[in-house]
C-alpha cells in the first residue's frame, strides 16, 4: 500500500481479508431496501445532512477535508465540492444496498479501499468512523420517520456494523502497511 499520501494505494490481498462475513436474511435485505428509497430520493440532501451533523458532533473532523473545511454550513450546502463528496458517499450506500444479497470480494475490497484512503486524510482518526455511524443513524432516524421502527433500526445498525467493519480493517491494515515499510527501510 505504502505510507505516502501521494502513492498510489495498492490492492489489498484477499488473504489480508477476515473470511467470515455478515450475512443478511432476505427479510434484513427486503427491510434495507424498502426504507432505501426514502433516503435516495435526494442523495445530495441527505448527505449533506449526514456530514453537517458529522461536523457539529466533532468539528475537529471537517478539518480531514480540506477542499470545504474553510466554508460554513450555509456555504458548504452550495460548494461543489462538498456536494459531489456527500452524493458519492450515499451512491456507495446505494450500491452496497442494491448488492447486500451478492456479497464478493469486490465488495469488501472496495470497503477496504475506502478505509485505507481515509487513513491519508490528514488528522483523521479511527474514532472519526463512531462519530459517522451515530450521524448516520439519527440522520437516518430523522429522514425515514415512523417507519425508523425497532427492526428497520436493527437491520440498518447490522449494515452500518458491516460497512464499518470494512473501512476500519482497510485504515488498519494501511497503518500496518506503513509500519512495515518502516521496519523494512531500516533493514
Amino acid at each position: 500500500m505504502g505510507c505516502d499520501a501521494s502513492k498510489s494505494t495498492d490492492v489489498i490481498e484477499n488473504e489480508e481479508i477476515e473470511s467470515d462475513t455478515f450475512d443478511f436474511t432476505d427479510t434484513q435485505i427486503d427491510t434495507i431496501r424498502s426504507t432505501w428509497p426514502i433516503l435516495a430520493c435526494d442523495m445530495a440532501d441527505i448527505g449533506s445532512k449526514v456530514f453537517l451533523k458529522i461536523f457539529i458532533d466533532e468539528p475537529k473532523l471537517k478539518y480531514a477535508f480540506p477542499s470545504f473545511s474553510d466554508f460554513e454550513e450555509n456555504e458548504l450546502l452550495k460548494h461543489p465540492p462538498f456536494i459531489d463528496h456527500v452524493t458519492r458517499f450515499m451512491q456507495i450506500i446505494d450500491y452496497l444496498v442494491e448488492n447486500l444479497d451478492q456479497q464478493n470480494s469486490d465488495f469488501h475490497q472496495a470497503l477496504l479501499m475506502l478505509g485505507a484512503k481515509h487513513a491519508t486524510f490528514p488528522g483523521f482518526q479511527v474514532s472519526y468512523f463512531t462519530v459517522f455511524n451515530k450521524a448516520l443513524m439519527e440522520v437516518w432516524e430523522s429522514a425515514i420517520g415512523e417507519e425508523f421502527i425497532p427492526e428497520v433500526q436493527q437491520c440498518w445498525t447490522q449494515l452500518f456494523a458491516y460497512i464499518m467493519r470494512y473501512i476500519v480493517q482497510g485504515y488498519d491494515l494501511y497503518f500496518s502497511e506503513c509500519q512495515d515499510e518502516i521496519i523494512e527501510n531500516k533493514t
